[in-house]
């Protein structure tokens, strides 16, 4: 393209798409960037609507805990229980969901008829 043969327009015209182009690409992944941030932004705009409302929550979970410790620490001990377990699960069901959801169609419509 920098060709003596090659007239300064077209070579021109040339760089000015190849600039446009990698302007869109800059734009993509700068909005893949952004994403996240917007995300954080939207969840400190609802922090900061419902402080009050959070602050009490927080009180209370406070409270219960110095008030009763030994169930409040028993339900923070099968959360972390459940928590553990869908660890587990989760990747299993992630692996299974693309047969699952071939699968379920053929099944809907085997059984559909009979239903009816």
């Amino acid at each position: 393209m920098n060709s003596e043969q090659t007239p300064l327009a077209v070579r021109r015209a040339h760089l000015v798409a190849e600039c446009a182009r990698q302007r869109g690409d800059m734009a993509h992944q700068l909005n893949l960037l952004k994403a996240p941030v917007e995300r954080v932004q939207g969840a400190a705009g609802f922090i900061g609507e419902h402080r009050k409302t959070l602050l009490a929550g927080a009180g209370v979970a406070v409270g219960m805990m110095i008030a009763r410790p030994k169930p409040v620490l028993a339900v923070i001990a099968a959360g972390a229980s459940l928590w553990q377990l869908a660890q587990r699960v989760v990747p299993v069901v992630q692996r299974m969901l693309p047969t699952v959801q071939r699968v379920l169609p053929i099944v809907r419509a085997r059984i559909g008829g009979h239903l009816e």
